[in-house]
């Protein structure tokens, strides 16, 4: 079965080499290798270019050329219409996969062909390759759409990367990642890729290396970089709201609690920010999601203004933020 490896590329001219290095070291040989470009500052896809040049092996390189930057989750949409593979790996262009990372979830999807995608474990490390592993031990397949649910909302990493997955179950159910929304736009995807999937199989094996990068947007604590993740946080949770509250939906605990958990995510980065304006957004999403269940207690009320400034600052105590959690699950 072909494979088709897709990376967005934006200002990573320290660590393309590497990314890059570590997809000619595979052992599986039917991959193509679709790098997008996005329109970075830096000459990240100069380097690239030149490492295809010198490349002699059976992987199939290409660049897709954007005009003008679009965001990693367009770039992916990109990869995702262009690839020819029968299965899909994302990897981001800053991190790296073990030489026999294909090959390992090759093989499992042969022995599970009716999954819809199979996923490896992250290679722990210290230093610059950070901790970012399975919870605990996960059982190899399952097709029980409960433990299913927890495995891909809660126990694995909740990202996009390090997963193979049928290139036709991505187009078949229209799983794009959305415009407009950067930083969390992973959490918005596995969100619906947790609704849509019937059968998923795991590996407990260490497949992928995840490099924390200091240069990266997701880590930048400018203020106006900080608005912007907290706007596409707001519209994650949005998003995710409005699904939830469809009439025809099924609604699960581990869906109630993935929104809950979002909410707090939400509640850290605006105590970062310390802005007005984006607290009434967030404070009017949570009306309209609670104001029936929470406000009908005195217990109630307290949490529900507890979300709000200046006591939703206790979010960042992690037995209170477990209680709010808790309670508000309940209550969706």
């Amino acid at each position: 079965m072909k494979v088709s490896i897709i990376i967005p590329v934006y200002n990573v001219s320290q660590y393309i080499v590497r990314c890059l290095d570590s997809i000619s070291a595979q052992t599986y040989p039917d991959i193509e290798c679709l790098l997008i470009d996005d329109c970075g500052t830096d000459n990240s896809i100069n380097i690239a270019e030149q490492f295809m040049q010198a490349y002699n092996g059976p992987i199939h390189f290409s660049i897709i050329y954007h005009h003008q930057n679009q965001g990693q989750g367009v770039a992916r949409n990109t990869g995702i219409h262009a690839a020819m593979g029968d299965y899909v790996f994302f990897l981001d262009s800053d991190d790296a996969i073990t030489p026999n990372c294909i090959s390992t979830l090759v093989d499992l999807a042969a022995k599970y062909p009716d999954a819809d995608f199979v996923q490896g474990n992250t290679i722990q490390g210290t230093g610059l390759l950070e901790t970012h592993h399975f919870l605990h031990q996960v059982p190899e397949y399952t097709d029980e759409k409960d433990e299913l649910e927890e495995l891909i909302l809660s126990v694995t990493v909740t990202t996009v990367w390090n997963r193979l997955i049928k290139r036709s179950f991505l187009t078949e159910h229209s799983l794009y990642f959305p415009e407009g929304i950067a930083n969390c736009e992973d959490q918005y995807w596995i969100y619906f890729l947790s609704k849509v999937a019937h059968a998923v199989a795991f590996t407990n094996r260490g497949t992928y290396f995840y490099y924390v990068n200091a240069n990266s947007s997701t880590t930048s604590l400018s203020k106006p970089y900080m608005q912007k993740r907290v706007r596409w946080h707001l519209m994650t949770a949005e998003a995710i709201y409005a699904d939830l509250t469809k009439s025809e939906n099924r609604v699960s605990r581990m869906q109630r609690q993935y929104f809950a958990n979002f909410l707090c995510n939400c509640m850290l980065q605006l105590c970062l920010l310390r802005s007005l304006e984006p607290w009434m957004t967030f404070w009017k999403l949570v009306y309209r999601t609670y104001q029936s269940n929470l406000l009908n207690t005195k217990y109630g009320f307290l949490i529900f203004l507890s979300m709000m400034p200046p006591l939703c600052f206790l979010a960042r105590v992690n037995a209170w933020r477990w209680r709010l959690r808790h309670y508000v699950v309940s209550k969706l």
